[in-house]
């Protein structure tokens, strides 16, 4: 017991025991069935079974079925939940934050067909219920043959009152970027590349597979030498056609502390733009998950949180894409002890993880960040920030223990979707051999990265 809704709370203020016990476990084989049985419901169209489906996450099925059943209601039969150990007790059966398990609202005359695809797949259905109109939720015991839940919809999910947040706004002390004067752009740049978020990608190869179900069109690796730096992930919708979808993530949480409104908005670019290599049916065509972490509770940081939230939704607008799904871990702070026996709180910098992704009409039409055809190819540099070089949060200002007082920022959403569709005009006429973003370590960085991945050096003259 506990999971999701343990880990509400921030780490520390919690019983102990409920901590330990708020592990989600994951089982990545019981997803990909699951998912195979729900991706072929979802290619029948108008024919598709699923009515509503919801995931099973914090609250367990006590939230999930009564959710999927409202307003109608229904009667459960708690005991037709399968579990793999008979001794749970109801509280645990109905309480419990079970992994890769949904809940689903089905037409009864599809029931049939839809357990034919779980047989096939090997995924356990089991049928709890029946709407039956009463606008309750009874929860039915056959073990101890009695009803031990017994609500009224409307009294848990109808109108509740407004909750009313305040949170005040910190305007943080901040000082300009300085390099130090006996610093050399050899020196500044060693450093750099020494940082692990510049230099090491080790997280794109170590914990997933490089290539899964032959479906792949792109993966991290790229180039002669196979260096992990893919923008983003291409798949194929069948081994029978070129069509399939693209998709990239964007995030920038070393900007939070100087602007959140400037974090949202350049994480949603970062995502446009490493998405640009590929060739998408349209702009318009990006669908986004929005993840946010973020020690919400404390103070100043629900302001934070809001005026990032309104960022990223006001850009979106002006883009012409939008957010269908996304999650958040509101809970970014942890109580711990220090030497003199008393605790400090550790928090989390406020972090929003875009992640796009978009229809492709042929997978084929991609460029990658490596340099193709060295001595004959040119390098262009596209600069949609009219010319500002802010260094608040770069690599640059961290690797001297500065933070800095002006950061980057997404001032012109046509300067980004003119630039976005200029590159993507020219894939498909091979006018464009390689594309790689701007992003942590600055221009030096993405060139080098680029001569890496293609093997090659490159002669850069910088007006």
């Amino acid at each position: 017991m506990g999971g999701g809704a343990a880990s509400s709370m921030m780490q520390g203020d919690n019983r102990q025991d409920l901590d330990f016990n708020a592990v989600q476990r994951g089982d990545a084989e019981m997803e990909q069935k699951a998912y195979r049985v729900l991706r072929h419901c979802v290619e029948m169209g108008d024919s598709n079974p699923i009515i509503a489906i919801h995931d099973q996450g914090a609250g367990g099925n006590c939230n999930v079925v009564k959710e999927l059943i409202y307003p109608g209601g229904a009667t459960i039969d708690l005991r037709s939940i399968f579990v793999g150990d008979n001794s749970l007790s109801a509280l645990e059966i109905w309480g419990g934050e079970y992994q890769e398990q949904f809940g689903l609202l089905l037409k009864p005359e599809s029931l049939s067909m839809f357990e034919d695809f779980c047989n096939r797949e090997r995924v356990v259905c089991t049928v709890l219920g029946e709407i039956d109109g009463s606008g309750k939720i009874v929860l039915y015991d056959s073990k101890e043959d009695k009803n031990i839940v017994d609500l009224d919809l409307e009294s848990v999910l109808g109108d509740l009152p407004q909750k009313t947040f305040v949170s005040d706004r910190l305007r943080p002390a901040l000082e300009e970027f300085k390099l130090p004067s006996s610093e050399t752009i050899e020196s500044a740049l060693d450093r750099v590349l020494r940082l692990a978020t510049v230099s090491s990608k080790r997280f794109l190869t170590t914990k997933v597979d490089r290539s899964v179900t032959g479906l792949v069109a792109q993966q991290q690796c790229v180039g002669p030498l196979q260096l992990p730096l893919s923008d983003y992930a291409v798949i194929a919708q069948s081994i029978l056609s070129h069509t399939g979808a693209a998709t990239a993530i964007g995030e920038k949480p070393n900007l939070t502390r100087i602007s959140p409104g400037a974090m949202a908005r350049m994480t949603v670019g970062e995502m446009i733009t490493n998405m640009a290599g590929v060739f998408l049916t349209s702009l318009g065509d990006i669908k986004c998950e929005a993840n946010w972490m973020w020690a919400a509770k404390m103070p100043n940081e629900g302001a934070a949180l809001y005026d990032a939230a309104v960022a990223m939704r006001d850009i979106m607008i002006e883009l012409g894409i939008a957010v269908d799904g996304g999650k958040d871990s509101l809970s970014m702070a942890a109580r711990c002890p220090v030497v003199s026996g008393d605790s400090e709180t550790v928090k989390a910098p406020g972090t929003l993880v875009v992640s796009g992704y978009c229809t492709v009409d042929d997978i084929n039409n991609k460029v990658t960040s490596a340099i193709h055809r060295p001595g004959e190819s040119k390098l262009i540099y596209v600069d949609i920030s009219g010319g500002k070089k802010r260094l608040g949060g770069s690599a640059l200002a961290q690797v001297y223990n500065q933070v800095g007082s002006e950061c980057p920022d997404l001032e012109s959403a046509d300067a980004l979707k003119n630039a976005f569709e200029a590159v993507q005009s020219f894939i498909p006429e091979g006018m464009v051999l390689s594309c790689h973003d701007v992003s942590d370590g600055g221009l030096v960085v993405t060139l080098l990265e680029m001569a890496f991945a293609g093997n090659c050096g490159v002669d850069v003259e910088v007006r």
